[in-house]
Protein backbone atom coordinates (compact mmCIF):
# COMPACT_ATOMS: atom_id res chain seq x y z
CA UNK A 1 0.00 0.00 0.00
CA UNK A 2 1.41 3.37 -0.75
CA UNK A 3 1.76 6.09 1.35
CA UNK A 4 -0.74 8.40 -0.71
CA UNK A 5 -3.14 5.43 0.16
CA UNK A 6 -5.07 7.59 3.29
CA UNK A 7 -5.03 10.77 0.90
CA UNK A 8 -6.54 8.75 -1.49
CA UNK A 9 -9.24 7.79 0.48
CA UNK A 10 -9.86 11.72 1.79
CA UNK A 11 -10.04 12.00 -2.29
CA UNK A 12 -12.59 9.43 -2.78
CA UNK A 13 -14.60 10.15 0.25
CA UNK A 14 -14.42 14.30 -0.61
CA UNK A 15 -15.91 13.47 -4.38
CA UNK A 16 -18.67 11.49 -2.79
CA UNK A 17 -19.57 14.21 -0.18
CA UNK A 18 -19.28 16.76 -2.85
CA UNK A 19 -21.51 14.65 -5.17
CA UNK A 20 -24.23 14.04 -2.17
CA UNK A 21 -24.40 17.55 -2.60
CA UNK A 22 -25.12 17.88 -5.89
CA UNK A 23 -27.67 15.08 -5.89
CA UNK A 24 -28.95 16.54 -2.48
CA UNK A 25 -28.67 19.81 -3.31
CA UNK A 26 -31.05 19.86 -6.28
CA UNK A 27 -33.34 17.87 -4.98
CA UNK A 28 -33.39 20.77 -2.01
CA UNK A 29 -34.20 23.18 -4.48
CA UNK A 30 -36.98 21.42 -5.92
CA UNK A 31 -38.74 20.17 -3.03
CA UNK A 32 -37.68 23.04 -0.76
CA UNK A 33 -39.83 24.96 -3.95
CA UNK A 34 -42.75 22.37 -3.62
CA UNK A 35 -42.96 22.24 0.14
CA UNK A 36 -43.12 26.57 0.64
CA UNK A 37 -45.41 27.28 -2.45
CA UNK A 38 -48.26 24.09 -1.50
CA UNK A 39 -47.85 25.15 2.27
CA UNK A 40 -49.16 28.45 1.47
CA UNK A 41 -52.00 26.69 0.18
CA UNK A 42 -52.96 23.67 2.02
CA UNK A 43 -51.30 22.11 5.25
CA UNK A 44 -47.64 22.44 5.25
CA UNK A 45 -47.64 18.71 6.35
CA UNK A 46 -49.34 17.32 3.15
CA UNK A 47 -47.33 19.80 1.42
CA UNK A 48 -44.73 17.65 2.96
CA UNK A 49 -45.72 14.55 1.84
CA UNK A 50 -46.59 15.67 -1.71
CA UNK A 51 -42.21 17.29 -2.07
CA UNK A 52 -40.97 14.45 -0.16
CA UNK A 53 -42.34 12.06 -2.50
CA UNK A 54 -41.12 13.40 -5.58
CA UNK A 55 -37.87 14.10 -4.09
CA UNK A 56 -37.35 10.14 -3.35
CA UNK A 57 -37.72 8.98 -6.78
CA UNK A 58 -34.49 11.21 -7.69
CA UNK A 59 -32.30 11.33 -4.39
CA UNK A 60 -32.88 6.91 -4.56
CA UNK A 61 -31.89 6.37 -8.52
CA UNK A 62 -28.90 9.38 -7.82
CA UNK A 63 -27.84 8.12 -4.54
CA UNK A 64 -27.33 4.76 -5.57
CA UNK A 65 -25.33 5.46 -9.35
CA UNK A 66 -23.95 8.90 -9.13
CA UNK A 67 -23.08 9.06 -5.21
CA UNK A 68 -22.12 6.19 -4.20
CA UNK A 69 -21.36 5.04 -7.47
CA UNK A 70 -22.90 1.66 -6.57
CA UNK A 71 -23.81 -0.91 -9.09
CA UNK A 72 -27.42 -0.74 -9.00
CA UNK A 73 -29.04 -2.86 -6.88
CA UNK A 74 -33.18 -2.80 -6.72
CA UNK A 75 -33.10 -4.30 -3.05
CA UNK A 76 -30.73 -1.76 -1.85
CA UNK A 77 -33.17 0.98 -3.58
CA UNK A 78 -35.60 -0.50 -1.75
CA UNK A 79 -34.30 -0.11 1.48
CA UNK A 80 -32.73 3.47 0.76
CA UNK A 81 -36.52 4.20 0.46
CA UNK A 82 -37.25 2.43 3.02
CA UNK A 83 -34.55 4.43 5.21
CA UNK A 84 -35.90 7.63 3.83
CA UNK A 85 -39.36 6.94 4.99
CA UNK A 86 -37.54 7.26 8.57
CA UNK A 87 -36.42 10.42 7.07
CA UNK A 88 -39.72 11.54 6.22
CA UNK A 89 -41.28 11.00 9.81
CA UNK A 90 -38.80 12.52 11.43
CA UNK A 91 -39.34 15.96 8.68
CA UNK A 92 -42.98 15.26 10.05
CA UNK A 93 -42.66 15.32 13.52
CA UNK A 94 -40.48 18.65 13.31
CA UNK A 95 -43.57 20.23 10.74
CA UNK A 96 -46.10 18.86 13.23
CA UNK A 97 -44.13 20.53 16.07
CA UNK A 98 -43.35 23.84 14.54
CA UNK A 99 -46.81 24.49 12.99
CA UNK A 100 -45.57 26.78 10.41
CA UNK A 101 -48.42 29.33 8.94
CA UNK A 102 -46.97 32.01 6.30
CA UNK A 103 -44.13 32.11 4.01
CA UNK A 104 -41.67 32.95 6.67
CA UNK A 105 -42.31 30.02 8.96
CA UNK A 106 -42.18 27.60 6.27
CA UNK A 107 -39.23 28.27 4.95
CA UNK A 108 -37.77 29.12 8.27
CA UNK A 109 -39.38 25.43 9.14
CA UNK A 110 -37.55 23.75 5.65
CA UNK A 111 -34.18 25.14 6.75
CA UNK A 112 -34.64 23.01 10.39
CA UNK A 113 -35.80 19.71 8.76
CA UNK A 114 -33.33 20.30 6.03
CA UNK A 115 -30.41 20.61 8.89
CA UNK A 116 -31.38 17.83 10.66
CA UNK A 117 -32.61 15.16 7.87
CA UNK A 118 -29.56 16.11 5.58
CA UNK A 119 -26.98 14.18 7.34
CA UNK A 120 -28.81 11.14 8.56
CA UNK A 121 -29.93 10.97 4.77
CA UNK A 122 -25.96 10.71 4.13
CA UNK A 123 -25.03 7.98 6.88
CA UNK A 124 -28.02 5.60 5.58
CA UNK A 125 -26.80 6.08 2.26
CA UNK A 126 -23.61 5.70 2.61
CA UNK A 127 -23.70 2.62 5.02
CA UNK A 128 -26.55 1.20 2.57
CA UNK A 129 -24.62 1.68 -1.08
CA UNK A 130 -21.04 1.14 -0.06
CA UNK A 131 -21.51 -2.51 1.96
CA UNK A 132 -20.28 -4.97 0.15
CA UNK A 133 -22.72 -7.45 -1.24
CA UNK A 134 -23.41 -10.94 0.34
CA UNK A 135 -22.04 -13.44 -1.07
CA UNK A 136 -24.98 -16.34 -1.39
CA UNK A 137 -23.22 -19.73 -0.18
Amino acid sequence: MSSDAPREVRDRQFAQILRFLIVGGSNTLVTYAIFVLLGLVIEPWIAYTIAFAIGLVWVALGSSRFVFRAKFSLTRVLIFIGCNLVVYGIGQLLIRLVEPHGLTELILTSLIVLAVTAPVTFILGRYIFNRPPRHQP
